[in-house]
Parts: structure tokens; C-alpha cells; sequence
């Protein structure tokens, strides 16, 4: 009943504490290192993401372990490579690993890992969100011990409930935070139409030109300060007297 309720307090904790601009990464790595404090048999903890097809390790809580997912990355197989995959959890131990992945088994067994618990993550590169829930997930949260046997069934479904949950939490975050970067674009883009257009009518009244003979004015003042339209437009709406005297 603790771990329950250890993992509802880890999983409040983390979501209480996140903020729009932070890094994934970083909030990654602050995941991996909640579920090494979770999990009694954790040692370490490393976060696989897939950026255009590529498998790469964004966070890891021990570096001194990165040769584990190397080694999965370069065989093209492994745990952690099959929990993205497959969307499912993957426990494995060093003997059982030797006869699935022998690449992976190496390198556990000559950093004196036993044990392996790969969770599937589903977030996203930061500039792409369109990925749909039947699509391949982006990565996997990976459990590194050097115990036999850890990571118990009870263990193994409280990290992939915290993951599951964490996953949709940053998933949420990022699209508010890209649709809020949509918003401001839309709303400068808004801002400059009407900029432009206010200096067009200023010149029009000044210069006694049509519209497409002010806007080319626009332009060519533009081209011979070498300022934006923009700028130029909105010095023009706020103060016309110093372009064409009082």
C-alpha cells in the first residue's frame, strides 16, 4: 500500500512542479530520478527518445550506464527499443538477455547490471505534435539494477501507471505550449497587417498614391533604411511628421 501511495505522492509532486518552459529533457530527467527513488531495486534510470527514426538517450541519472543503451542503440535490439515498439513493459534478466539481445547482454553484464525494466513513453520531438495514439510510441523510460531479480510485477505496473500517466502530462504541456506560441504568431502577424495597412492609408493621404503605388513606397523605404516594413510602418502610424514634416 506504500508504493501506492508513493507513487501518487511522486506523481502529484511532479506535476505540481512543471512548468511550460522548461526543457523536456530536464523534466525527463527529473522523471527518471523520481522512479530510481520509487523502485527499492533501482540503481539507475535512462530516458530513450526517437528524433526522426533515431533512437538517442536524453536523460540518464548515471552516465557511467549510457553504454547500455549504445549498445542497444548500434544492434538495432534491445529492452528499451522493444518497449517503444511493442507500447508494453519489458523486464528482463541477464541470463534471458544473452539468448534475446547478446549485444545488450555484453555490456550489462561488464557494467554488472542484472536486472532491466523498460517502460514505454509517448512524447513527441518538441516540433512535432501531431503523432496519434496508434502510432509507434517516441521512447522508453529505462531501469538499470544490480540486483538479481528486481523490479517485482507489483513494481513493474506502478512505474509503467506513473510513466503512462507523466507521458500524457508532458504530451498535454507541449501542445498548450505550441498552440500558445501559434497564438502569439497569429496575434504579431495581426498586429503588423494592421500596422502596414494604417501606414498605407497615412501615405496614400500624404502622397496622393493608389494602394499598390504606397505599398511599393513602403517597400522601397524599407529597402533604402534597410528597417522591416513593419518598422517602418509603425513609425509612420505613431508619429507621421517625422517621415513627411509636419
Amino acid at each position: 500500500m506504500d508504493q501506492f501511495r508513493d507513487t501518487a505522492s511522486a506523481l502529484r509532486e511532479l506535476t505540481e512542479s512543471m512548468r511550460l518552459d522548461e526543457p523536456r529533457d530536464e523534466l525527463l530527467e527529473r522523471v527518471a530520478k523520481k522512479v530510481v527513488g520509487l523502485l527499492p531495486g533501482a540503481d539507475a534510470a535512462t530516458v530513450t527518445l526517437y528524433s526522426d527514426d533515431e533512437p538517442s538517450t536524453v536523460a540518464a541519472t548515471d552516465e557511467s550506464l549510457l553504454p547500455l543503451d549504445k549498445a542497444q542503440y548500434s544492434a538495432d535490439e534491445g529492452p528499451c527499443l522493444k518497449a517503444a515498439e511493442s507500447g508494453t513493459i519489458v523486464r528482463t534478466r541477464l541470463e534471458t538477455a544473452a539468448e534475446r539481445w547478446p549485444d545488450f547482454a555484453t555490456a550489462a553484464e561488464q557494467l554488472g547490471v542484472r536486472t532491466a525494466l523498460a517502460c514505454p513513453l509517448f512524447v513527441p520531438d518538441e516540433s512535432h505534435f501531431r503523432r496519434r495514439d496508434s502510432e509507434p510510441l517516441a521512447g522508453a523510460l529505462n531501469v538499470w539494477s544490480f540486483q538479481e531479480n528486481a523490479f517485482d510485477p507489483v513494481e513493474a505496473a506502478l512505474v509503467a501507471m506513473f510513466t503512462s500517466a507523466i507521458s500524457a502530462i508532458i504530451l498535454t504541456a507541449s501542445r498548450w505550449a505550441a498552440a500558445e506560441r501559434q497564438a502569439e504568431t497569429l496575434v504579431a502577424a495581426l498586429e503588423t497587417r494592421d500596422a502596414i495597412a494604417t501606414a498605407k492609408g497615412i501615405v496614400m493621404a500624404r502622397l496622393e498614391l493608389n494602394a499598390e503605388e504606397a505599398f511599393r513606397w513602403l517597400t522601397e523605404a524599407s529597402q533604402h533604411t534597410n528597417r522591416k516594413i513593419r518598422e517602418i510602418s509603425v513609425l509612420i502610424a505613431e508619429d507621421p511628421g517625422t517621415v513627411f514634416g509636419r
